[in-house]
């Protein structure tokens, strides 16, 4: 397995980028998001990679972190995602921005990807809810400081919700009195609706 790449970069394509590893070319197939991140051509560059294994192929891809690299192999996880839509939507969407639109329902912000339509989006946020509650990774991308939080609230709903919150761009404070003034929690949809009521109305 190649977990990960160091060396120059030699060159960009459309969809993949080619990095120099002590005289040895990488092909590697990146989102499009990524490619537009990369340093010039002959600067260095390191990249967290996976290595599909095909019947006519081996395809290595890569991330710029640690957290979408995981992601990815969530996303590629749920039914019917290959590792062509998976991309497209790290193209689209940041890994907060995945994160929160699974968490508050909104396979409407999926659909945006391109290749995924809105049956695909729909089954990314059912298969991938659940398995977000214990993914790590998913809290490390985000802002930093949610103790407080969750051992003032601590409850699946709250802790569901403050991540989708914190996706959103609220500090903690903001997550801390939204949820305070949410009082008794009920789904997460409905606990995430009435959170941002009054986070809006400041």
């Amino acid at each position: 397995m190649i977990a990960s790449l160091r060396g120059e970069l030699a060159h960009v394509g459309k969809d993949t980028a080619v990095v120099d590893v002590n005289g040895v070319g990488y092909q590697v197939l990146l989102s499009q998001r990524h490619l537009n991140e990369l340093p010039p051509v002959g600067e260095p560059v390191r990249l967290h990679t996976h290595l599909v294994h095909r019947e006519d192929a081996m395809i290595l891809i890569g991330f710029p972190s640690l957290e979408e690299r995981e992601l990815f192999l969530l996303l590629t996880g749920v039914s019917s995602v290959g590792a062509k839509t998976a991309l497209g939507v790290l193209s689209a969407l940041t890994v907060p921005d995945v994160v929160a639109a699974v968490v508050g329902n909104d396979p409407r912000a999926l659909a945006r990807a391109p290749g995924v339509g809105k049956k695909t989006a729909e089954r990314i946020v059912l298969e991938l809810r659940e398995k977000l509650r214990e993914w790590e990774p998913s809290r490390e991308a985000l802002p930093t400081g949610t103790r407080r939080v969750a051992a003032a609230l601590p409850s699946a709903e709250a802790s569901e919700t403050e991540l989708a919150l914190y996706a959103l761009g609220y500090t903690e404070d903001e997550v801390y009195e939204a949820l305070k003034a949410v009082g008794e929690m009920g789904s997460v949809e409905d606990t995430l609706r009435r959170a941002l009521a009054y986070l809006s109305k400041f």
